[in-house]
């Protein structure tokens, strides 16, 4: 049976194949999916870039306007290609020895679905505020049956200049709309896809610090014991227990330094346009929420970016504390029970376990808690200093 069938990948599997980086499915399916998504994309950025360069001069739109921006540059380096973690993935499946490891493994896969279930909701409803706010004083104009003519206004500023934005504006402003939540799905996409690689190489971490806890348990002589009688390695067990331990944490390891080079320069630029982004709208909390229907949508989406990079460095977090992990595992083990031989590989993994596995942005930050922190600190002082400006 296919692994990606099981009900802890429906979610990552209906995300990746969304945005085309299913690597099963048809070529023909992959290009059609990026083909539209590209092309809401760029028909939502040429009205933004229209309204910004007619109103160049008004410092209000363009404070307003960065975000989206922002935004949108995100969007275009989160679709990074993922589609040789997926068969690598496919392929840890099959070193599981047992059905223990089997459910160590599939309880952290359930953890990742539910973690992505709980950010999909929370982003998809941020975008409902978010695009609420332009049509609910019309709605609310329309109940109280009152006459007073309301401006055409769109989630982001926006400008269709061939187009007669009165006489169409509920057209405009619902592809608007679709837009813009494609743009934030294929966010949320490659979010999901990387809390699922990140919690399948804890889980694998997982299972190794396992199988080293629980070594199989056999009457060895004292020859062996001690080291005496080197030619028994055909009947140590352990010694071949130990190698297969090895051989798996080199994979997980492996496994955790290809996210690493998939992820680094999307991170480095995703943490270096969230800190501005987070800056900004702090600012528009503080001077351009005109009612609580503005301050609920600000607050909203600056939540949304600080959960955004928690995510990031949580995850990593994971990561760095379960390949740590396997030197308490260790330690933990009955080594003394254990063949000469064998105690000397365990030896060489408590070595390697010494430099956990990181999560960089940029290979210039580690992702951790206090990365998160330090960031948001550091978005604080951009607050400060936006507001001396101004």
């Amino acid at each position: 049976m296919d692994i990606y069938e099981e009900p802890y990948y429906i979610i990552t599997k209906g995300f990746a194949s969304f945005i085309g980086q299913w690597p099963y499915q048809s070529r023909k399916q992959s290009i059609m999916f990026g083909s539209i998504m590209w092309s809401l994309f760029i028909l939502q950025v040429i009205p933004q870039v229209v309204s910004v360069a007619l109103h160049y001069d008004d410092e209000e739109l363009l404070f307003e306007s960065l975000s989206p921006f922002i935004t949108d540059l995100i969007f275009i380096v989160k679709y990074v290609n993922m589609k040789t973690l997926f068969d690598k993935m496919k392929d840890d499946w099959k070193i599981l020895k047992n059905d223990k490891e089997k459910s160590i493994l599939e309880n952290h896969m359930f953890t990742a679905r539910y973690i992505s279930l709980c950010w999909a909701a929370f982003v998809n409803v941020t975008v409902f505020i978010f695009l609420m706010d332009p049509i609910l004083p019309i709605i609310v104009n329309h109940i109280q049956k009152s006459n007073e003519s309301l401006p055409v206004r769109f989630c982001v500023p926006m400008e269709y200049v061939i187009i007669n934005e009165e006489k169409y504006y509920w057209l405009l402003f619902s592809f608007s709309s679709i837009c813009v939540i494609f743009i934030i799905m294929v966010i949320i996409c490659c979010d999901i896809i990387f809390i699922s690689l990140v919690q399948h190489v804890c889980g694998i971490f997982a299972v190794v610090g396992f199988r080293i806890e629980n070594s199989p348990t056999v009457d060895l002589s004292s020859e062996m014991l001690t080291g005496l009688r080197f030619k028994t390695n055909s009947r140590d067990v352990h010694y071949k227990h130990f190698v297969s331990c090895i051989r798996d944490h080199r994979r997980a390891l492996e496994f955790a330094d290809l996210i690493e080079a998939t992820f680094t320069g999307c991170f480095g630029i995703v943490v270096g346009l969230n800190l501005p982004l987070m800056s900004i709208t702090a600012v528009q909390i503080m001077t351009q929420s005109q009612s609580i229907q503005d301050t609920v949508k600000y607050i909203m989406f600056t939540f949304a970016q600080m959960i955004h990079l928690f995510f990031d460095c949580y995850m990593s977090q994971r990561l760095t504390d379960m390949s740590d992990h396997i030197h308490q595992c260790i330690a933990r083990a009955k080594w003394y029970e254990n063949s000469a031989r064998s105690r000397k590989l365990l030896i060489l993994m408590t070595l390697r376990s010494q430099i956990p596995c990181k999560l960089t942005a940029g290979k210039v930050m580690e992702l951790s808690i206090e990365t998160f922190g330090m960031c948001l600190k550091t978005a604080g002082s951009y607050v400060t200093v936006l507001l001396s400006m101004r």
